[in-house]
């Protein structure tokens, strides 16, 4: 089969793939949002401040103009001091220790105003104001150094641009486009403007290098009040927003300084909410309208550096130039099916017998482990530091693996002498603390998500192991535990991947035999989906449900055995270098994993990588 040079009509005719054609290599994104902490209070339109672990949602509205603040640790939302003049639609920069908020609408009834006001960590207090009082704006900076741009004022939209010194406000060249509700980010002299509204939702990108505003490249989908964030002019993230003819999304697109590609969804399509994060790899979204008025918080990562290629069942196709020659080149890169295990740094302690685990390849924990070790590790990607201890040394317990090394549960387990426990205790990264208990003790249990949006799911509560399987699943919200419904197969000794207290895998695990059983949790109910291929107990897990990886296990006896999982089937790939089993299994999807631990090389890690494949083709008229 040939296609035309240079024509990506042609190529699209290759069924069941995605045809990109691209003149340089691509880099692809693989990122995920996951849960954090809920609002104290669901509110939209106000402004966002700071870094994923450390930010303010200063202001809003409920149907009434508020002056609450509050501040997100990497964890929960704690309310601090109010600003003096309540508002909604206003902007922000800075951080949690030194911030600027500016702008806005107060009332009633809602007018545009001109007040700024400075954050010291603990109070605001009135400063000069704005030039032009205008809401629904946008800014970037520091408490010292900001930005104030587009808006409306009245009936009409604004292109105004200003300029703070930590005294007073200057204006400055306006923007190519007036415009309201958009998103934006950066510093003074860096900053970017994305989407926004005239008489529609726009696409429109603008950059600013400290003198002039310059259009670039547009969004794939245009919207308007929407969220985002921003490091400089070329390191951008949006996502969200209301899109023509007014409808909520979920869509998320990063900037790379010349164009936008889409990577994935926030699980809660919103408007109206806010962002905060230093750069597309790390941010946060928060409150909104959903409608109604939303608490939710979503937390965005992704590895770095980045992949380089096109996600799994992708074709890029580099063409060549009409009339230069007759032929082109077709590489498909897919981001599963190839990979390796590497050696990693030892832990600092033997850590058997299902231990925890949370994080990525290049930080994550492992805690627990047998005989009721209370010892907790940190890995950098190069070396395990040892950390603050659990507060009760157990093994065969869960954790919210996809937590980070700031904001984890350790859940259940088992206790001297031979007793199953309900504790749980959450990790704020320096230390553990006892919360709420799960309703039924038992080990060898599944869990995922992270530490204010998890799920704990089947387990035993016998010893020895092999009765007393359970089908148990009980969700966490950040507050307590609640059962839900039940996995179709009870077992015990499973892998587990997922996301969120509304998304995960139970992989595997044992029943009385070893089973082949995956089940699919999609918030309200369990679904048998794709078995793996070989039965195994103690395995560990990684991922999401669409993207995951199983590795090692019992079968009988202590297994190298890997499985990847691409939402519709899984497929054996390259072996772990040394057989374990009731490992810890950490990593944010198929492409990178960690295995810490377990019942041979007990203090052992290795690492899972897959790179870019590439098949060539030469492809003729």
């Amino acid at each position: 089969m040939t296609y035309g040079s240079g024509n990506s009509g042609n190529y699209k005719k290759l069924k069941g793939q995605n045809i990109q054609v691209l003149d340089t290599d691509p880099v692809v994104y693989v990122g995920a949002w996951a849960s954090g902490g809920n609002l104290n209070t669901a509110r939209q339109s106000g402004a966002g401040l700071g870094i994923k672990t450390a930010s303010l949602f200063v202001a809003g509205e409920t149907g009434s103009i508020l002056g609450i603040v509050e501040s997100y640790n990497g964890s929960s939302w704690t309310e601090v001091g109010d600003i003096n003049t309540a508002r909604k639609a206003n902007a922000a920069s800075g951080t949690t220790a030194a911030g600027l908020t500016f702008g806005g609408a107060s009332g009633p009834p809602a007018a545009e105003q001109a007040n700024t006001e400075v954050w010291n960590g603990s109070g605001w207090t009135e400063v000069n104001d704005l030039n032009t009082g205008r809401a629904d704006l946008e800014g970037a900076g520091t408490s010292t150094a900001a930005l104030a741009f587009g808006g409306v004022l009245g009936a009409g939209e604004s292109a105004a641009n200003e300029s703070w010194n930590g005294t007073s406000w200057t204006e400055l060249n306006d923007l190519n486009t007036a415009r309201n509700n958009g998103a934006g980010g950066g510093i003074s002299t860096s900053a970017i403007f994305v989407g926004g509204l005239t008489t529609a939702p726009l696409a429109i990108t603008e950059t600013w290098n400290g003198t002039s505003w310059t259009e670039v490249g547009d969004l794939n989908s245009a919207r308007a009040q929407t969220g985002g964030t921003a490091e400089d002019a070329t390191n951008s993230i949006i996502f969200g927003g209301r899109t023509p003819p007014g409808a909520d999304v979920a869509n998320t697109e990063i900037w790379d300084g010349t164009s936008w590609t889409e990577v994935a969804d926030l699980a809660t399509a919103r408007d109206q909410f806010q962002g905060s994060g230093a750069s597309k790899t790390s941010a946060l979204a928060f409150g909104g309208s959903t409608p109604p008025f939303s608490n939710l918080t979503e937390e965005w990562s992704f590895p770095s550096p980045p992949v380089t290629g096109v996600q799994e069942g992708q074709l890029w196709v580099k063409t060549a130039v009409d009339g230069a020659d007759t032929s082109s080149v077709m590489k498909g890169y897919q981001a599963a099916g190839t990979g390796a295990w590497a050696t990693g740094a030892n832990l600092n302690s033997a850590h058997s017998e299902k231990p925890g685990g949370a994080g990525t390849q290049n930080a994550s924990l492992c805690f627990g482990g047998n005989p009721a070790l209370t010892t907790n590790e940190e890995y950098n990607g190069t070396s395990w530091t040892e950390l603050a201890d659990l507060n009760t040394g157990r093994h065969r317990l869960a954790a919210a693996k996809n937590g980070t090394t700031t904001a984890t549960l350790a859940i259940a387990g088992e206790v001297p002498p031979n007793s199953d426990t309900v504790n749980v205790e959450s990790w704020d990264g320096s230390s553990w603390t006892e919360i709420a208990n799960v309703n039924t003790a038992r080990k060898l249990l599944g869990a995922a998500g992270t530490s204010t949006s998890a799920i704990g799911f089947a387990g035993t509560t016998a010893h020895p192991a092999a009765t007393g399987e359970t089908a148990i699943a009980e969700e966490w919200n950040g507050t307590a535990w609640t059962e839900v419904g039940d996995l179709n197969t009870a077992r015990f000794g499973l892998a587990s991947a997922g996301v969120n207290a509304e998304s995960a895998l139970a992989i595997s695990g044992n029943t009385g035999s070893v089973t082949a059983v995956v089940e699919q949790w999609n918030g309200s109910a369990w679904t048998e989906v794709g078995d793996v291929n070989t039965a195994r107990d103690g395995r560990a897990g990684a991922g999401t449900t669409d993207a995951a990886l199983g590795f090692g296990g019992y079968n009988p006896g202590n297994t190298v055995n890997t499985e990847t999982w691409n939402g519709s089937s899984w497929t054996e790939v390259a072996n772990l270098n040394t057989a374990t089993n009731s490992a810890s299994g950490t990593g944010g999807s198929n492409l990178s994993a960690l295995n810490s631990g377990g019942n041979a090389d007990t203090d052992g890690t290795e690492e899972w990588t897959v790179p870019e494949s590439i098949s060539n083709l030469t492809i003729t008229d």
